[in-house]
């Protein structure tokens, strides 16, 4: 006779297979709440508004407090103080990292993505190159060459085109890819003629190509409309206004920004309808996931505000001095340093800061900026790049304009006087920052 063993039918299998089914639909149920909150907590204030304002008009068990018969508050003249502040909303616009942070967090796959792409994205310039060598970011991270060159790759696709380019070559390759252009020949003269398309020497190329020049010129014509220099449409001279979302007072006291954001609750009638028995199944259904996205868009707005406030709190505790004066005073300071004091994830820390803007009392600043990239001192001790930066400042305020300090003199100087290993190639990273020209425009005759 045949026997079967049933091993599936005992009890215990039963309830090991009910468990894992509870398990997953339990991740299901998670999943999209989850990634709702880390959507709201990289958004500025100003897109959680707009976020906000498109859920009340499409979730029915959304309403705002003032729906209950709350009456708006009454409106009145702003002081001069408060005339102030708001014209000390008037600030720059997104500069181009922000530009590419905002792509970055739609793009990046996975937290380890991110975080490469931060630390490329931090060491783009104006003009939207990339100027650090891709082998010093893997060492510096810590992570294999290939993974940094992926995600450069992905950061190559962004908005504008062109950017994340190691040389102008490079820069209008990418360009051609992005419109689909193959034309080798294109490709040829971009690759190893450009020095003699700058100079107009058309018939040079013509001829080590071996085409006529009637076939180089139309070309040439087409990298004309090409932009070697994408950066610059985000031109940091042009005003917008921007709301802070952390704002700290003379006194050091944090507040979380929410004054222009609807204070939500949910509508009591349809939750009430949602228990009656008699509603039609597919109704029912539908209400529910609208009562669920609800909920979850509050817990989510409401996790944003607390993690928010807990690393301005931190920022606050380590950088009272630039606070205070300027950042010129900042501390090296880490988001890794941040996560591990609030046990958090690290990209939780960077979602929160990315775009988010913190009114101080001497003005507006990026809260990204309270995370300078830093420099060790002979002793081995961190000291933040801003201050060395200032040093800088002050050796090139103070030279002699007939002959004016090279970056190597500036090298010397850090060290022996400062007791600063800085090289010559980031003196000169630090110089262009402060939009500082070279030695030879400097002098003066």
């Amino acid at each position: 006779m045949l026997k079967i063993k049933l091993e599936n039918t005992s009890p215990k299998c039963y309830t090991n297979a009910m468990e894992l089914k509870q398990k997953m639909e339990l991740r299901r149920l998670l999943i999209p709440e989850l990634n709702q909150s880390l959507k709201i907590l990289s958004l500025p204030l100003q897109g959680l508004e707009t976020l906000v304002s498109e859920e009340l008009l499409n979730n029915p068990f959304l309403e705002e407090a003032s729906k209950q018969g709350l009456p708006p508050p009454p409106k009145k003249s702003l002081s001069g103080e408060e005339l102030d502040f708001r014209m000390s909303l008037l600030t720059k616009k997104a500069s181009l990292q922000e530009v590419l942070l905002r792509q970055l967090g739609m793009f990046a796959n996975t937290e380890a993505e991110f975080q490469i792409g931060y630390e490329i994205i931090g060491n783009i310039d104006d003009n939207g190159y990339l100027r650090t060598p891709l082998e010093e970011i893997s060492t510096g991270l810590g992570v294999g060459l290939f993974e940094v060159e992926n995600v450069l790759k992905i950061i190559q696709q962004f908005d504008p085109p062109g950017v994340g380019a190691r040389d102008i070559a490079e820069c209008l390759l990418i360009q051609l890819d992005l419109i689909d252009k193959k034309d080798p020949l294109l490709r040829q003269i971009i690759q190893f003629h450009l020095e003699d398309v700058a100079k107009k020497n058309y018939s040079s190329i013509a001829k080590a190509l071996k085409e006529p020049l009637e076939k180089i010129e139309p070309l040439i014509k087409n990298i004309a409309l090409l932009n070697p220099k994408p950066g610059r449409n985000y031109s940091q001279e042009e005003i917008q206004h921007i709301t802070p979302d952390v704002i700290v007072n003379d006194d050091l006291e944090i507040a979380i920004n929410d004054e222009d954001l609807p204070t939500l609750n949910i509508n009591k009638a349809y939750k009430d309808m949602l228990k009656n028995n008699n509603l039609d199944l597919q109704a029912k259904e539908y209400m529910a996931v609208k009562l669920q996205s609800a909920v979850a868009l509050l817990r989510a707005v409401h996790r944003r505000k607390f993690t928010l406030r807990r690393i301005a709190e931190i920022i606050v505790e380590i950088q009272q001095e630039a606070i205070m004066n300027d950042l010129s005073c900042l501390k090296p300071l880490t988001f890794q340093e941040v996560a591990q004091k609030l046990n958090m994830h690290e990209s939780t820390v960077c979602r929160a800061v990315m775009n988010k803007y913190i009114k101080l009392p001497y003005g507006i600043v990026a809260l990204k900026d309270f995370f300078p990239s830093h420099v060790k001192n002979q002793n081995g001790d961190s000291l933040s790049s801003n201050y060395v930066k200032k040093i800088i400042n002050d050796l090139i305020d103070k030279e002699d304009k007939k002959h004016p300090l090279s970056d190597q003199d500036v090298c010397g100087i850090l060290s022996k006087d400062h007791s600063l290993n800085v090289s010559r190639r980031t003196v000169a990273k630090y110089r262009e920052e402060l939009k500082i020209l070279a030695t030879a425009y400097r002098r003066e005759r």
